[in-house]
């Protein structure tokens, strides 16, 4: 399973939110490129990016750092928020960026991304916010009528290279994931899946790494990361 550390940048520089609000920001480090290298010695080789600039307002606002972290950390990099045209996508990729998430743009126009899958396959990610298991879009400020699951029931054999859920109930307290709806997610819809938001300790990955399916891709972790929670090294031990 592949531990995905997360950096969410904001006007330049690494935050976390807590539940995905503005009002409840926490800034950890001034410099996204230099804590991409941090997570590549400390093994890792992956990184979740997510634009939050560009989550709000519905364009990437960070791309030049976000292509520094992919040539200066020697990481495999995933990136998501305000993803939303074709042209976007090709940036990202022609520029290094191994998988793009889209996120509002899936829930919106299920068959752009569809036609994305076909032309960069291997490439797309669809990144599902859930409040209540109802889909969350622009940056997580609106709630939808949508079930998370069966949105992603709608990407069966679509191409798309992962779903990452996040539970935005979760993100950011520390308070546990909701293992309900990921096992729910796991046994509805057959595609492989990132489980984001909530984790608080190494017993979260030990229960994570528990669950016998083979669609379970990884976990991203952010926040327990940053306030020392555990060491990436020993996250690593737990999932690999």
């Amino acid at each position: 399973m592949i531990f995905f550390p997360a950096i969410d940048i904001k006007d330049g520089k690494c935050i976390r939110l807590k539940k995905g609000l503005l009002k409840n920001i926490k800034f950890y480090n001034e410099d996204p490129v230099d804590q991409a290298i941090q997570f590549r010695q400390m093994g890792c080789e992956w990184i979740h990016v997510v634009d939050i600039d560009g989550a709000f307002s519905g364009s990437p606002k960070n791309h030049e750092i976000i292509f520094d972290i992919k040539k200066r950390s020697g990481c495999k990099v995933q990136v998501g928020g305000g993803i939303r045209t074709q042209e976007t996508i090709e940036d990202f990729i022609n520029n290094g960026i191994d998988r793009v998430i889209l996120g509002t743009i899936a829930m919106k126009n299920p068959d752009f991304v569809k036609s994305v899958c076909k032309k960069f396959f291997g490439r797309i990610a669809v990144g599902i916010d859930s409040k209540d298991e109802k889909v969350a879009t622009e940056g997580w400020s609106k709630t939808s009528k949508t079930s998370t699951v069966e949105l992603i029931k709608l990407y069966k054999n679509a191409g798309v290279v992962s779903v990452i859920f996040t539970d935005i109930e979760k993100d950011g307290l520390l308070e546990g994931m909701n293992f309900e709806q990921i096992q729910k997610i796991l046994d509805s819809t057959k595609l492989n899946l990132i489980a984001s938001g909530g984790v608080s300790s190494l017993s979260d990955l030990e229960k994570l790494r528990k669950i016998k399916n083979k669609n379970l891709e990884g976990v991203i972790s952010g926040k327990a990361i940053y306030e020392g929670k555990f060491l990436v090294k020993d996250a690593l031990k737990v999932l690999c």
